[in-house]
C-alpha cells in the first residue's frame, strides 16, 4: 500500500509533534544553563514543525516537506549536541527518525516503488526520551 505525501504529513506533522512545556527544571544548575537552553529550542523548533503542517501538506509538495524533515532534524540534532548527555542521545534519534521520513518523502517523489514506511514506534519512543531527557510533561505524536 502506497502512502501518499500529503497522508504522510498529516499523520507525522498536522497531528503534532508537540511537547508539552515544564521545561528543563533543575538542570540548569548542573549543566550552567545548556542543557535548559537546547531543550527550549528543541521545544520551539517542534512546535513550529508542528504549527506548520498544514501549510506543508496543503503547499509545495513532498519535496519541500522533505526539506522542512531534515531541517528540523539538523536543528533537534546541534541542540542535542549543544546539552550533551541524554539530550544529545535522544536528540540524535529522533532527529535520526526525522531524516527517515525524509528520504521516505524525497524516494516518493522520485517515483520509488520499493518504499518503507517509516517506523513510527519507533520515532514515537525516540520522542518519548527526548521529552523524558528534557523534563517535558508530555510527548504526543500524531
Amino acid at each position: 500500500m502506497r502512502m501518499s505525501a500529503t497522508k504522510l504529513v498529516g499523520v507525522l506533522a498536522v497531528g503534532g509533534l508537540m511537547l508539552g512545556s515544564t521545561g528543563c527544571g533543575a538542570v540548569d544548575t548542573i549543566t550552567g544553563g545548556k542543557k535548559t537552553t537546547a531543550c527550549k529550542n528543541i521545544e520551539k523548533e517542534l512546535r513550529s514543525f508542528s504549527t506548520s503542517g498544514n501549510a506543508m501538506s496543503s503547499s509545495g509538495g513532498a519535496e519541500q516537506t522533505a526539506q522542512k524533515f531534515s531541517d528540523t532534524a539538523a536543528k533537534i540534532r546541534s541542540e542535542g549536541q549543544s546539552a550533551g548527555g541524554d539530550v544529545e542521545s535522544a536528540a540524535t534519534a529522533f532527529a535520526g527518525d526525522l531524516d527517515k521520513t525524509a528520504e521516505l518523502l524525497r524516494q516518493m517523489t522520485s517515483g520509488s516503488t520499493n518504499l518503507q514506511q517509516p517506523d513510527t514506534a519507533a520515532m514515537r519512543q525516540h520522542g518519548n526520551d527526548l521529552a523524558k531527557a528534557c523534563g517535558f510533561s508530555a510527548f504526543r505524536l500524531g
